[in-house]
């Protein structure tokens, strides 16, 4: 989602300054203790600017990345993909006094903060913050904020100063941890003011958007607290003393923003960057760094599994051209012409996690999901037999058309060396079957026109779902009267997959679940609005010196969360 003018900050990357010289001993960025002294600050990398710092807001550029540094929630995924306590005492348990079902499936859950808890700017946190946060998040009108978990909160009632009960219209599995989507605080003594004058007067919304407080002047609960954002350059924190979890070990951090993945490198390389978390190089960097610090033991390179990569296809028969990529045999022969190892190896130097299942490997219910699903491996003959069967003759040049009408795809994704390489990949794999796809880089100012990603022609490539199972859901579909700001950008819809997805909300039991999740990636499998490729290969570095960092798990969807950035940087030191 967009935020016009929320803080002043739009989509351009800016690349930052150039490098600096290795030095010996290093002061970092803001004026650390002279040589002789311990390390104090963390210089890290950040790939792309953000639009604002508030998790609830959805952001065009993984704003995760910085969010996690400055706020904290009721919970928080570690790396093995549990949810901890956070901001609360302890997670409520189902079938106690603090979760309570009735048996309409109305939901009372009960929650205990920490004692003591305060903002960034020293004011107590406090349970009347997250009554205010409901007011906030449920108000129509504003249309910035992640519609969930908050569309099935009755209610959000502060008992005292720590307590507070949600009351829930229907089940809600996830409950306890409030992972799905964010219920972060909101500071009623700063926002109070300007939310009661919207609520008042409408045409005030502007004016709350784009107040100072979701950017430059943000205030939150998080590690470290925010001392100066140059947009377009770096963020300067502290680390903030009355953090829920303790004081972070390391008392400052740097994050420098870069325009690209070479600066990245070149800046880890010559030592002035000590950590550069996942999305900020690319497989061929990081290769690179591997090389260069496996033999002195430098630093330490990781790749893990990330989010499912897929290719888009068009359901809207307004948009659809050809008309084929309607006809689920046509989609089938696509997915049957895609070579992923080939994939693997043009793309990710063979480091890659090609896939056609949508769960990752590793996880509890990917062996019931890969069981369920039907599969398409690379296979040539048959799909071309799919296409005759849909009723496709092959021309003169081999090429399949309709009539004398030649099929004519075309298949967009964001420009980048990575994206190119793996469309030219797949067109030539496609022009062996006899499918002519035309690949088409979109430029990056053009891959964030929110619109575009809904109105493409024939196929459109996707990574990261955000919203896992939950982005193929009706609700989901984006339109032209929710400004297209729905996950799903196929158009396609089914009542089963609806009927399922439903379901497994309002369900509390896992075991149950898990049958349900089966069944919803069966559906997908069957009727493909997505074909999934891969999951991408993310790469994360620090130096030798640093310890703490942990890879954890990217997104799987709404079953499995995915382990928030540096879910534990406030144990992190420098040895």
């Amino acid at each position: 989602m967009r935020i016009v003018g929320l803080v002043g900050l739009l989509a351009m990357l800016i690349a930052c300054a150039p490098a600096q010289a290795p030095q010996t001993e290093r002061t970092g960025g803001l004026g650390a203790p002279a040589a002789s002294a311990p390390r104090r600050t963390l210089n890290m990398s950040l790939r792309t600017e953000v639009e604002h710092l508030m998790p609830k807001i959805p952001g065009n550029s993984n704003p995760s990345l910085t969010t996690r540094i400055f706020n904290a929630e009721i919970a928080i995924i570690d790396a093995k993909g549990a949810p901890r306590a956070y901001l609360v005492e302890a997670l409520p348990q189902l079938d106690t006094d603090d979760w309570r079902v009735s048996p309409d499936g109305r939901m009372q859950v009960t929650y205990r903060l920490r004692p003591n808890l305060t903002w960034h700017d020293g004011q107590p946190l406090t349970s009347t913050d997250f009554g205010f946060a409901h007011r906030v998040y449920t108000l129509p009108g504003l249309g910035i904020f992640s519609p969930t978990p908050q569309n099935l909160m009755e209610s959000v009632e502060p008992l005292d100063a720590r307590t507070f009960v949600i009351r829930w219209s229907a089940p809600y599995a996830d409950a306890a941890a409030l992972i799905d989507s964010d219920f972060e605080p909101l500071p009623r003594h700063l926002l109070e003011r300007p939310f009661s004058a919207f609520e008042q007067d409408p045409s005030t919304r502007d004016t709350f958007i784009q107040l100072p407080f979701w950017g430059r002047e943000y205030v939150g609960t998080g590690p470290y607290r925010l001392l100066h954002w140059e947009p377009g350059s770096f963020f300067d924190a502290a680390a903030f003393d009355a953090h829920a979890l303790g004081r972070p070990k390391i008392d400052q951090l740097h994050i420098r923003l870069f325009g690209d993945e070479n600066t990245v490198l070149t800046n880890m390389l010559a030592g002035t960057i000590d950590y550069a978390p996942f999305l900020s190089m690319r497989i061929e960097h990081s290769l690179t760094l591997k090389r260069e610090w496996d033999p002195t033991g430098q630093g330490t390179v990781y790749y893990r599994q990330g989010g499912p990569a897929m290719i888009l296809n068009q359901f809207r028969p307004e948009y659809a051209d050809p008309a084929a990529i309607l006809d689920v045999r046509v989609r089938r022969a696509i997915a049957h012409g895609i070579d992923r190892d080939a994939l693997n190896e043009g793309v990710f130097s063979g480091v890659g996690f090609p896939s056609d299942n949508f769960v990752p490997a590793g996880l509890a219910h990917y062996e019931s999901v890969q069981r369920a699903i039907l599969h398409y491996p690379y296979d040539p003959r048959r799909a071309e037999a799919l296409m005759i069967e849909a009723g496709f003759t092959k021309d003169r040049e081999g090429l399949f058309a309709s009539g004398t009408d030649r099929l004519r795809f075309e298949i967009k994704a964001s420009a980048g060396t990575e994206n190119e390489r793996h469309l030219q990949i797949m067109a030539q794999e496609w022009l062996k079957i006899g499918l002519e796809v035309q690949a088409i880089p979109v430029p990056l100012a053009q891959s964030r026109d929110i619109e575009g990603r809904h109105t493409f022609r024939s196929m459109h490539t996707r990574g990261g779902l955000n919203a896992g199972e939950r982005s193929w859901t009706s609700d989901e579909l984006g339109t032209p009267q929710n400004r297209w700001r729905g996950e799903n950008r196929t158009g396609w819809s089914s009542p089963d997959y609806d009927r399922v997805f439903d379901t497994f909300m309002n369900t509390l039991d896992r075991s149950a679940r898990e049958q349900q999740v089966v069944q919803l990636h069966r559906i997908l499998s069957e009727q493909l609005p997505a074909i999934h490729t891969h999951f991408s290969s993310q790469t994360m570095a620090h130096v030798s010196a640093l310890r703490g960092p942990e890879p954890g798990l990217a997104n799987a969807g709404v079953f499995s969360p995915e382990t928030a950035p540096h879910w534990n940087i406030h144990e992190w030191e420098f040895r």
